[in-house]
């Protein structure tokens, strides 16, 4: 399989594919390269595609160290600097997005074109706005419960962050899809990875890179966003280019590149043509 070993000796996995315009795809937390294939699919014909596995995630080693959000922009660097890539369209989902936030904050845009970040606030707590994670709800008390829920059991607690702020209809989840939730949640979670990643995306605040962005910026906000529309306008406010909010996604949540990868693909691509 194919790696590029970062600078602290961390080995990534990575696809790459196809010809034309770059583009990078970077998974949210506790996801991987392939969760989403079938929005993956759409761009395959007339682009250039990077996929890769976060640190601590899939297929790409499970480090003990450097796990913040700090790090993981620098990895995306180093990855556009090993495969040579100018003029990239990055590409995030949640943790991807904040990913390519710190990228931003560290390197600037000079080897980037455009930027499509799908509902990710660049400062996920809510102390002093409402711009955060639960649409301003999610209280440092609630973040702190999440940890002791993450060291006990990582896998019921990504599936207690899903049914409780990512769910339309909690109050119909059985107990016998609860337990078919949990087991996937724990068929792919790591306790440090999300521990540490949760912990430092609570931690980070990406406000300051929004003024770094100097390209056309893509908004993808679901129907049902985990964060409300203060952090997007936040965003807008900011960003030194075009920005564009498509917010036309019925019936989505967070998990809107899985719920709608046509629609979400055909959005970008008209985004991608007229910038």
């Amino acid at each position: 399989m194919p790696y590029l070993t970062m600078s602290d000796g961390i080995r990534l996995y990575y696809e790459n594919y196809g010809e034309g315009e770059t583009l990078i795809f970077c998974h949210g937390l506790n996801s991987s390269h392939n969760a989403n294939k079938k929005l993956y699919d759409e761009f395959n014909e007339d682009f250039n595609i990077v996929l890769y596995d976060q640190r601590g995630h899939s297929y790409s080693d499970k480090s003990t160290v450097h796990m913040n959000i700090q790090r993981l922009g620098q990895d995306l660097n180093e990855i556009i600097e090993s495969l040579n890539l100018d003029d990239v369209t990055l590409i995030g989902h949640s943790l991807g997005a904040a990913t390519i936030y710190s990228y931003v904050n560290q390197f600037g845009c000079s080897k980037v074109k455009r930027i499509v970040a799908s509902d990710m606030s660049p400062y996920m707590r809510n102390d002093g706005w409402k711009g955060g994670i639960a649409q301003g709800k999610w209280s440092d008390e609630d973040f702190m419960e999440d940890f002791d829920r993450i060291f006990d059991d990582a896998a019921y607690a990504s599936f207690y962050i899903f049914k409780n702020i990512m769910s339309l209809n909690p109050s119909e989840i059985s107990s016998e899809k609860e337990e078919d939730f949990i087991k996937s949640f724990g068929d792919r979670v790591e306790t440090l990875t999300m521990a540490s990643l949760w912990y430092s995306l609570f931690r980070s605040d990406q406000r300051p890179a929004m003024d770094k962005i100097t390209v056309p910026l893509l908004y993808l906000m679901p129907e049902y966003p985990l964060y409300s529309i203060e952090a997007v306008n936040y965003i807008k406010e900011h960003v030194k280019d075009d920005f564009v909010l498509e917010n036309d996604f019925p019936n989505t949540t967070h998990a809107l590149w899985s719920q709608m990868p046509h629609e979400v693909a055909e959005t970008i691509k008209k985004f991608i043509n007229e910038h």
